[in-house]
């Protein structure tokens, strides 16, 4: 009845040790998706701050990001500056999101060349870990100088390479903001603790993707029972450290598309990237907006009537928002950027052409052709051409990294350093092919880039020439450029739209037409 040589009980034995190891396979399977989950589905905090270094009065922004498993968010975040605690009350948290303004010699102990650690912690006893990150202090600030002409300098166009109009950003990214641009022949992993959870910063992945990695091997202990119990603890917590230690790639989030993008083929002029060098938006005249990469669309004035055309733009520092300024003065400011005021009303002598926002994102400059400065805000005027003849109109302002002065720079390459601005040189007294048609500043403000209309760059100071294309035949002019948040390479814009990244600025599409 049995089979045969088999007595009842020893098959009754035999079944029962074929049972308890299908349990067990199932424990153990069940072990090591319910510890992979708790590890990939826990609480996670990350702290950005809005500069890794810079000078002791110029204010640093730090931004507590909490991830909730639950959407229970902490009620306020406490901030250091080491070991000095900056919020005694805390800060009230705004959806799992807490930030922190100040000048680091406030704190009576920015010593400089000395790095300290700022850190941020939550009121939650589901994260109460403490999450610093390095800033350092790069020094005191240099004397300020009178604003006068820089004598002119002459320089030599950069050697050129032919640079991909928008190429492939490279498989996954750092997690995580970072000053630095992510390096395309190094590309860095998410954790799934980061990954995996559907609301994280990391862009989130399906948690379906955990039981897919998880189903072949808990059929494996179940269908496998001849397994000791021994291989299946060691497997078992082999495959709970692979999974919680791995690098998965991430899927992203898909960018937010701004309500009105520009279709009517308006010739882009502005250009700005995200802290994070994730993401890029490009503007057009009409004030339609093109967000690219991680870059969010916060609005536009793509369908709205507009008296003048758009000019230029800036992003707000922690890249939730940007202004838009049209050629009579007009601000338009979308996302967390605020209106500090505008010349729309006023006449002007000279149209404007550029504007620049303050390091803390607390007020703007705008520029007219003239060189007028208008400020805003909290920046400061510290001197304009309006009232000097110029060769050739202003077009471009750039601050500096303290935002205690800016430049001016003309068509013909000619710099105006105001306030604690130096002049490095320029093309003022070289004949060029094609005129300036902006310029931008160094991380340090030891020197910058002027760009021609034809893709041309000129260094000067500290700034490095990561390539041009000056020797290219384009099919639409240059119309600006930006530095890359780690000043390691930049970006050349277009009127078609059409980006050209050098040096660690990747490509993440462009708004061609």
């Amino acid at each position: 009845m049995y089979g045969r040589g088999c007595e009842r009980s020893q098959c009754t034995a035999m079944q029962s040790r074929r049972l308890l190891r299908l349990a067990l396979g199932a424990l153990a399977a069940g072990i090591a998706a319910a510890g992979s989950a708790q590890v990939a589905f826990a609480d996670s905090a990350i702290l950005i701050l809005s500069a890794s270094h810079g000078i002791a009065t110029v204010s640093l922004t730090a931004t507590y990001s909490y991830t909730s498993v639950t959407g229970q968010c902490p009620t306020s975040v406490f901030f250091y500056w080491d070991k000095i605690n900056l919020t005694p009350n805390g800060v009230r948290a705004q959806g799992c999101i807490a930030q922190f303004t100040f000048k680091p010699a406030s704190t009576n102990d920015a010593n400089p060349r000395v790095t300290y650690q700022v850190c941020g912690q939550a009121l939650s006893s589901q994260f109460p870990q403490l999450i610093c990150k390095p800033y350092t202090i790069d020094g005191p600030l240099p004397p300020p100088r009178s604003p006068s002409p820089v004598p002119s300098a002459r320089s030599t166009p950069i050697a050129t390479h032919r640079p991909s109009a928008s190429p492939t950003p490279a498989a996954c990214y750092v997690e995580g903001h970072t000053l630095a641009c992510p390096s395309p022949r190094t590309p860095s992993c998410t954790s799934p603790t980061a990954a995996l959870p559907p609301s994280g910063t990391a862009g989130g992945v399906p948690p379906l993707v955990l039981a897919f990695m998880l189903a072949p091997f808990g059929a494996m202990l179940v269908f496998r029972p001849g397994l000791k119990n021994r291989r299946l603890s060691k497997a078992s917590a082999l495959l709970l450290l692979l999974v919680t230690t791995s690098c998965t790639s991430q899927t992203g989030k898909s960018p937010a598309v701004s309500p009105t993008p520009t279709a009517s083929g308006a010739a882009i002029v502005g250009f700005e990237s995200t802290p994070d060098c994730r993401g890029y938006w490009e503007v057009a005249a009409d004030g339609g907006m093109f967000p690219l990469g991680h870059a969010g669309g916060f609005g536009s004035t793509g369908g709205v009537h507009l008296v003048k055309p758009i000019v230029d733009m800036e992003a707000t520092p922690d890249g939730g928002g940007y202004w838009l300024v049209a050629s009579d003065g007009g601000i338009f400011p979308f996302g967390d950027a605020a209106g500090f005021g505008s010349i729309g009303s006023i006449r002007l002598n000279k149209p404007v052409v550029a504007m620049e926002n303050t390091p803390d994102g607390g007020g703007y400059w705008l520029v007219a052709s003239d060189g007028g400065i208008f400020p805003f805000g909290d920046a400061v005027g510290y001197g304009s051409t309006g009232g000097i003849h110029i060769n050739k109109p202003i077009v471009d302002v750039e601050a500096t990294p303290d935002g205690a002065g800016y430049w001016l720079v003309a068509s013909d390459g000619g710099i105006f350093p105001f306030g604690d601005a130096s002049g490095y040189g320029s093309t003022g007294s070289i004949r060029l092919n094609k005129p300036i048609v902006g310029m931008e500043a160094t991380l340090d403000g030891a020197g910058y880039w002027l760009v021609a209309s034809d893709g041309a760059i000129f260094p000067f100071g500290d700034a490095a020439g990561y390539g041009s294309t000056g020797s290219q035949g384009l099919k639409s002019p240059i119309v600006g450029m930006e530095a890359s948040p780690d000043g390691s390479g930049y970006w050349l814009f277009a009127a078609d739209g059409g980006v050209f990244p050098f040096g660690d600025a990747p490509g993440l599409g462009a708004a061609a037409h």
